[in-house]
């Protein structure tokens, strides 16, 4: 038999990342598939990122994740989002051209060279006695891994569902991988049924766009990557119309017909992604629902409406279509629908996404009830990379709440047990104003390099920008503005006016400026891109709020320097909560900062272990 030190099942989002790292860190890596040419392929909406999730993007490119690369190359729209806030949440996101982006994916990743790509699909794996996995393929092929990755979306025991009729698969034209959810179920661990859905594609030619409201990219684009040196394509537009009473109507009449209502799917979809009929189900007062029309290529080709994902009965989504402006005469070319699949608790996880119960299997993606590209990607990236690291018998990659928006991801999945699809969101980060999308380099870079996801060149590039802001402010603190240099950017941002000679940074510090403005006029000789004068901005107007922060930062990061050995019997520790010892032992945290956030268990107990372990136990 065959044998690869990583082999990663699935060619989604957590796939490609998941294959990409493992390779990277130079283990026999290979990728499982089902179908070659659906690498990379965007089964829902056609873009990448926005508000948190286009923090999670950025997080991927400064550890050396393709994600950011591959939307650099496919989008064909790019937009900050929420900009008129602070920058602690701005959130990048680019419309792509989706048959593209599947290829230049495809090509990233079977051009890797060592890399193997396998068509087939996992039906069954078995631990050897030696702890390897013994992996059989639906056509009986079977190979040896020291570690699997399974990223398998929602294949697993998959359903579709089109009002009353029912289908199998995980997407239109594809199969359901139900063999594979039979073993996992065989190895003990606990599945449960989740549903996403995805909305009709129209026919643009049918559309009226001029009923419609245009939606441009940004005048001076954003690219998700700092390794992409090309500028970016940003001429596609999208457009905006709304719902009405009379759509709310159709959809109601169609209720009855819902495979939701009717109980007849029994997985729990993402609350704050719902379908068009959920919507209208739990928002009855409301009279309208903003949708987004957005092209699925650079051609347009098929037309994506973003907000109207839906299961009911075709006839009820054409006719309710047909009330909403620029659609009444729309030819939908393919109809909405939903899909309910098994997913994993990841409370059984790892902050590394390791099974607790099988060393050496790692999850990532959707299949641990996540929803969304980016999330997947994410996951996809740290299951690689711990992966490949226990296969080099290095210590894992773990990354904190205050690391990044993938170490606050990481740490719910593992601790919190959900009952939905989870979604990424900036208040679900405590530390949001350090996890912006223009300082990720500043958090991962190092780490990053260090266990080398990050190419020496990358890294000396880095450095040398490091160098450059570092330059900047000490010049902005010495150097000074005169009254007409200083009102020329106080006046822009509606700032009051100054009298006298000001210091560059105090300019730099007062809220609303352009800063690339300032250092236009400031510091023209210095060669900073544009998301470093930006970081350096964010860096001056936050200042006041990272002080103490920091401190909290700080405290935590003792906290998860303590480690606990993952077969540490709690029970031993009589002075803490019968009710804390058995939910420690239940999900057997890796760090005392891990163990303070499990549901249930207490802050004095937290304390109580702390002072046991640094008397007695095993503190490593």
């Amino acid at each position: 038999m065959t044998s690869f030190d990583v082999v990663v099942v699935g060619g989604g989002h957590a796939g490609i990342e998941a294959t990409h790292a493992a390779w990277k860190l130079g283990v026999k890596t290979a990728m499982l598939t089902m179908d070659i040419n659906a690498i990379g392929r965007m089964s829902c909406n056609p873009a990448v990122g926005g508000v948190a999730k286009g923090q999670i993007v950025r997080d991927i490119d400064a550890l050396g994740g393709l994600m950011g690369l591959l939307t650099d190359k496919a989008g064909i729209q790019f937009r900050m989002l929420n900009m008129s806030k602070g920058p602690a949440v701005w959130g990048p996101r680019a419309q792509c051209d989706m048959k593209y982006y599947s290829e230049v994916a495809r090509e990233a990743i079977t051009s890797l060279p060592g890399l193997a790509v396998i068509q087939g699909e996992l039906a069954a794996f078995e631990r050897m006695a030696d702890g390897r996995l013994e992996l059989t393929l639906l056509n009986g092929e079977r190979y040896v891994t020291r570690a699997l990755v399974i990223t398998s979306g929602t294949f697993l025991a998959s359903k579709m569902f089109t009002g009353l009729e029912t289908s199998i698969g995980g997407r239109v034209g594809e199969p359901s991988a139900d063999k594979l959810s039979e073993s996992l179920a065989a190895n003990g661990i606990a599945l449960r049924r989740l549903k996403t859905g995805t909305p009709s594609r129209l026919d643009p030619d049918t559309i009226d766009f001029d009923e419609c409201d245009v939606q441009h990219g940004d005048a001076h684009p954003w690219p998700m990557s700092d390794r992409h040196h090309n500028p970016v394509r940003n001429d596609c537009v999208c457009w905006i119309t709304r719902t009405n009473i009379k759509t709310h109507d159709i959809l109601r009449s169609g209720f009855k017909d819902s495979p939701m209502f009717s109980g007849r799917i029994h997985g729990k979809g993402p609350r704050y992604c719902p379908s068009i009929e959920d919507k209208i189900n739990r928002f009855g007062d409301r009279d309208g629902h903003q949708l987004f029309l957005e092209p699925e290529q650079a051609d347009i080709g098929r037309v994506y409406i973003n907000g109207f994902s839906s299961s009911l009965p075709a006839d009820i989504q054409l006719a309710a279509i047909h009330t909403i402006p620029g659609l009444t005469r729309a030819k939908v070319l393919q109809i909405g629908y939903a899909v309910e699949y098994d997913s994993v608790d990841a409370t059984q996880l790892y902050p590394t996404f390791e099974c607790k119960k099988v060393p050496g299997l790692y999850f990532a993606g959707q299949v641990c009830g996540t929803s969304g590209y980016e999330e997947a990607a994410g996951q996809g990236l740290l299951a690689g990379i711990n992966a490949a690291l226990k296969v080099k018998n290095e210590p894992p990659f773990i990354l904190g709440r205050s690391d990044s928006y993938l170490g606050v991801m990481a740490d719910d999945l593992s601790n919190i047990l959900l009952d939905e699809p989870y979604r990424m969101f900036t208040s679900r980060a405590e530390y949001r104003l350090f996890l912006r999308s223009d300082n990720a380099e500043t958090r991962l870079k190092e780490r990053a390099h260090a266990i080398g996801m990050i190419s020496d060149k990358d890294y000396a590039d880095w450095k040398y920008r490091q160098g450059l802001m570092d330059a900047a402010k000490t010049r902005l603190a010495e150097e000074s503005a005169t009254p007409d240099q200083a009102n020329a950017i106080l006046a822009a941002g509606g700032q009051a006016l100054s009298t006298e000679r000001t210091r560059w940074i105090n300019v730099l510090r007062r809220p609303g400026i352009n800063p690339e403005e300032l250092f236009k006029a400031a510091l023209p000789d210095l060669p900073l891109s544009r998301r470093d004068q930006w970081f350096l901005y964010a860096e001056e107007i936050y200042a006041g709020f990272f002080d103490r922060q920091a401190r909290e930062i700080e405290d935590q990061k003792k906290m998860e320097s303590v480690k606990l050995p993952a077969d540490f019997d709690y029970m031993q520790v009589g002075a803490v909560s019968i009710e804390s010892r058995q939910r420690l032992n239940a999900h057997k945290p890796l760090t005392l900062g891990q163990a303070s956030r499990i549901p249930g268990v207490r802050p004095a107990d937290i304390t109580v272990l702390a002072h046991w372990l640094e008397n007695k136990g095993p503190l490593t």
